[in-house]
Order: C-alpha cells, then sequence, then structure tokens
C-alpha cells in the first residue's frame, strides 16, 4: 500500500551520504564536526516534518539523525547518554511514521530497538498499545496503556485509547473513566499530527457515543423501563448533546462530532413534536431546527419542518413561506414548490412567471 516506503528507505542511506559529503566540502578546514548538533537539527526539522504529516520528509530527517549519531559513535567506547537518547527518539519516531503508514511490521522492528534500551519509556509503551489494539489483542493493549499511566497519569492518548478498548468490549462505565480522565487532562486541546481532532475533542465524541449506546440498549432491550430508567435516557440524551456541542464550538469543522450532534437533535426535535399524550412542543421542536440549519444550512427536512411547525401550528405564513423556499432551493421537490404558491396566493404575494 505504501510502496514508496521500500523504495525510500533503500535510498535514504545514499542520499544522506551525498549531503554529508557536500557539507564536508563547504565545512572545508572544519577539523571537528559536531554530530550531535547535526542530528539535533534533523531531529528538529523531522519533528517539524511530522507535525505537518510530511511522512517522506520526516523520515529522511530521522534517518539523517540517525546515521550521523552512528557516526558519531565510531570508534568511542563511550558514547554518552546524550548521542544514545538521541538515537532512541530518532529510532521511535520512525517506528511511529511506519505505524501511521500501515508498514506495523517495520514499526515493530524500530520499536524493539528502542524497548531493549529503554524497556520503560512511556513512547514505547503507548505506541506498543496502539499496535496491540490494531491486531486486536485487547489485554495486551490494555496493559500497555495502563503501564503509560502509572508513569504518566496525564496522557490524555492512553487514556482516550483505554476508553475505545473498553467501549469496544461494551464495559461502558469504565469507557466513561477513561474518556473523561481524557476530557480532564487535554484542557488545552492541543492538535496533533494524524489526528482529526484534539484528544480533549475526540473523547467527547466517543463519550458522547457511549451515552447513546447506553440509550439504546435500555431503549431496544425488549422489555418496559421503569420511571427511573426513562429519566436516566433523557439524562444521558442531553449529556451526549451537551459533550458535541462543546465539541463543535471548540473546533467548528469537526465533521464528526457536528454530524452526530446534527443526528441526536433531529431525535430531540421529533420527539418534541411527538410529545406526550395530546400535548405537542412544537415551538421548542421549532428552535431545536433552527439549531440543526445553524450548524448546516443545507438540511433540506430541518427547513421542511419548520415550514410545517410555522404554517400548521404557530399559524406564522411569513416565516413558513422562508424556510419552504429554502428548503426548495436545495431540493426542488414538487410538494415544497405547491406548499410556497399556497402560502404565496393567501399572502396575496406576486408570484413570479
Amino acid at each position: 500500500m505504501h510502496k514508496w516506503l521500500l523504495y525510500l528507505e533503500t535510498i535514504v542511506l545514499a542520499l544522506f551520504f551525498v549531503l554529508m559529503f557536500l557539507h564536508v566540502k563547504v565545512a572545508g578546514t572544519e577539523e571537528n564536526p559536531q554530530p550531535l548538533a547535526q542530528a539535533q537539527t534533523l531531529m528538529e526539522r523531522g519533528d517539524a516534518e511530522f507535525a505537518k504529516q510530511d511522512l517522506v520528509k520526516a523520515l529522511v530527517s530521522y534517518w539523517g539523525a540517525i546515521n550521523s549519531i552512528e557516526t558519531a559513535k565510531e570508534g568511542r567506547s563511550d558514547t554518552g547518554n546524550q548521542l544514545e537518547k538521541s538515537l532512541l527518539n530518532a529510532h521511535l519516531r520512525v517506528a511511529e511514521i511506519y505505524f501511521h503508514s500501515n508498514w506495523n511490521e517495520d514499526a515493530e522492528a524500530h520499536l524493539e530497538r528502542v524497548a531493549k534500551e529503554q524497556p520503560d519509556h512511556i513512547g514505547v509503551h503507548l505506541l506498543r498499545g496502539k499496535l496491540l489494539y490494531g491486531y486486536g489483542e485487547k489485554a495486551a493493549a490494555t496493559e500497555a496503556l495502563l503501564h503509560v499511566l502509572e508513569k504518566d497519569p496525564t496522557n490524555s492518548e492512553a487514556h482516550y485509547t483505554l476508553g475505545l478498548l473498553y467501549q469496544g468490549a461494551q464495559q461502558y462505565k469504565e469507557a466513561i473513566h477513561y474518556y473523561k480522565q481524557a476530557i480532564e487532562n487535554d484542557a488545552a486541546l492541543i492538535p496533533l499530527p494524524f489526528e482529526s481532532a484534539p484528544f480533549g475533542l475526540l473523547a467527547r465524541l466517543q463519550l458522547s457515543r457511549t451515552y447513546r449506546r447506553i440509550v439504546h440498549d435500555y431503549t431496544y432491550g425488549g422489555r418496559a423501563l421503569s420511571a427511573e430508567e426513562l429519566s436516566e435516557i433523557g439524562e444521558l440524551t442531553d449529556k451526549a448533546i451537551e459533550l458535541l456541542k462543546e465539541a463543535v464550538a471548540q473546533e467548528p469543522n469537526f465533521t464528526d462530532a457536528k454530524d452526530d450532534l446534527i443526528d441526536l437533535l433531529y431525535v430531540q426535535a421529533q420527539s418534541l413534536e411527538r410529545g406526550e399524550g395530546d400535548v405537542r412542543f412544537y415551538g421548542e421542536a421549532l428552535e431545536i431546527y433552527e439549531q440543526i440549519v445553524e450548524l448546516d444550512a443545507n438540511q433540506v427536512d430541518a427547513w421542511r419542518q419548520m415550514g410545517e411547525i410555522n404554517l400548521g401550528f404557530l399559524q406564522e405564513p411569513e416565516s413558513a413561506l422562508e424556510a419552504y423556499q429554502n428548503a426548495y432551493q436545495l431540493y426542488p421537490d414538487p410538494g415544497i414548490l405547491a406548499a410556497i404558491k399556497s402560502i404565496q396566493e393567501d399572502l396575496q404575494i406576486q408570484i413570479p412567471e
């Protein structure tokens, strides 16, 4: 799938030595080149490219750092802690690049290189946990991620990934706990490479889905629900909506959260329209549909429902006409057009030929 990585790794060494040759030529009479400083520069460059998700350039930079450090180590009995630390960091970054490219075997090879030298390194256990999670080895993945939290209880990624593990196992109480921890420990909502949103927002999305799953299990459990359970359904639904509103408010382009929020708002609006007994809550439902079109002005069904409520129940023909016209612009349905013409005639509005 990512054949470019195979070709890239075979030429990186050659490319690096060419660059080294040019560097030496430019340096001229410099007798004591500083490979550690050069490695640091390459690492910083790789980190910047990694953050921009430019895997090719990042991989070249990290491999350059690795070869620079290996060159510095030649002929030295004491390589120094800083050299070894930089070397292991470079291998860990290469492992992460392979992981994000779905080259898991290569990721594991570089990960093991780091693990041999620093078996308790947080990055090792975190990446191993993610690899194991991808393989479906949930128990081993959980163990690795819990080890991360032993060393760093504030690691939001470990909390979030544990939430995913427990959610997938339908252990909702545990999933809720870890999602809440991910939210709490990513209060700054730090953007991260290769993630659609910060973990604090991703955790809000998945926590809302966990609440929805609990509601689904209640609703379709095939038994009569107690008043307490019905109240809990309402509370969980409200919590799910509030979490999604928080996520969208923080990141308006967070599509998954916005789509989930719109789905929940439709359910809420339709429930209000059905009402309780003979009582209907059309005004409240209208407010929900207004929220939906504010989130996404292309929601035809919301515009149509706004038209129906304004016309049939709230006796607001002007507002109904505007809603129907917006719906018709998005979806030229004959039924919507008939409603528009009927309202225009009632309001004695000149209809364009």
